[in-house]
């Protein structure tokens, strides 16, 4: 099969490697379509470290081709989205309902493993490490069964992808980890895939008062599509002045969806005392966040979330029938189609990814 691999900082090719073979408790799915995510052309540049050769992709939706044993939530034919929530649903953090922070998915996974410690990839004689135990930037992707959710079969298997990584992520981060309350205001920084998806999860929650703050004009313009009331540009508006213009007292909820030097102190300074932020992005893994003691001392709350906290074979589908009933605008966050081939031209240092997502599309392979 053909994947997209990672040999070195900067060297991604289209290689044909082995079709793996799904054992116990994992399935094989054909991919139809799999989302580019920035943690991708991240790992692609150095900034998040990565075991390899890699097969990137983490983002991915398709069809199950085979179950292996012992698998009996999914069966062949089914359309599945590949969550990046990895969980052995045993540890202690699985039984506390923390299933996006499994102890055992928590270690394996950032290596480039699957459950059991070992990779499931291969060409030839040489083993290549999977991303996020899916690797879904190739054709078949093997994944264990607790990480391949069954959707609709109604739904476009490419809107679907998104709530794998991204659109999951900032959907999760506002309606699972923050809870944002009916009539409260929202302020998201960074309005690409992830922010896009935190507005909408607001929007979902009851959030009256969405604010979106992007240097982009293309993002502000799609996050008032996504439901934002208003928009600033961070680099021209004073910020700051504005919430608490609109708001009165600063925000309720904050949230940064980019990860960078200075975005998770800019949500936490739009937040009134005892507001809430979630850090959703990373920019790159060595960055460290400072924030004031008073502030804290007024008890504003900062948390984090992986994968939105999400509960995957519950909120996925839920979340895929808001957008079937037109309340969760997915196709927003889609802004350009692409053949495996292109892969790393996009990922490349000098081609920016588009606002939204680009997807790969599988569909003529099916």
């Amino acid at each position: 099969m053909r994947a997209a691999v990672l040999r070195d900082v900067g060297e991604v090719a289209i290689e044909e490697i082995d079709r793996p073979v799904p054992k116990m408790g994992e399935v094989l799915v054909k991919l139809a379509v799999t989302g580019v995510c920035h943690t991708d052309k991240t790992m692609a540049g150095g900034g998040i470290p990565a075991a390899l050769p890699l097969v990137l992709g983490h983002e991915g939706a398709g069809v199950v081709a085979e179950v292996g044993p012992g698998v009996d939530s999914v069966q062949v034919g089914d359309h599945v989205v590949l969550s990046i929530v990895v969980s052995c649903g045993t540890c202690y953090q699985c039984q506390l309902g923390n299933l996006s922070i499994c102890e055992v998915g928590s270690a394996m996974s950032p290596g480039g493993l699957m459950l059991d410690g070992t990779t499931r990839l291969t060409k030839g004689d040489e083993d290549l490490y999977s991303l996020l135990g899916q690797s879904s930037l190739a054709e078949y992707a093997v994944v264990s069964a607790r990480s391949a959710v069954p959707v609709r079969k109604d739904v476009p298997l490419a809107a679907a992808s998104l709530l794998a990584c991204g659109a999951g992520t900032g959907y999760g981060a506002a309606t699972r980890r923050a809870q944002v309350a009916i009539g409260s205001s929202v302020v998201v920084v960074g309005c690409g895939g992830v922010g896009l998806a935190a507005i909408m999860g607001a929007r979902v929650r009851g959030a009256t008062t969405i604010i979106a703050v992007d240097p982009n004009p293309v993002s502000r313009e799609l996050a008032e599509k996504a439901g934002a009331t208003h928009a600033f540009d961070p680099g021209k508006d004073r910020v700051l002045r504005e919430v608490n213009a609109i708001t009165g007292r600063g925000a309720d909820f904050g949230f940064d969806a980019v990860g960078a030097q200075g975005t998770v102190e800019l949500a936490f300074q739009c937040v009134r005392p005892g507001g809430d932020v979630v850090a959703i992005g990373i920019d790159d893994a060595t960055n460290e966040v400072e924030l004031d003691l008073y502030s804290l001392l007024m008890q504003k709350r900062v948390t984090g979330t992986f994968a939105g906290s999400l509960i995957p074979q519950i909120d996925i589908p839920a979340a895929l029938d808001l957008y079937a009933d037109g309340k969760l605008p997915l196709d927003v966050l889609i802004s350009e189609t692409y053949p495996l081939d292109e892969v790393p031209r996009l990922l490349s240092p000098d081609h920016p990814l588009p606002p939204g997502r680009a997807v790969i599309s599988f569909e003529g392979d099916l």
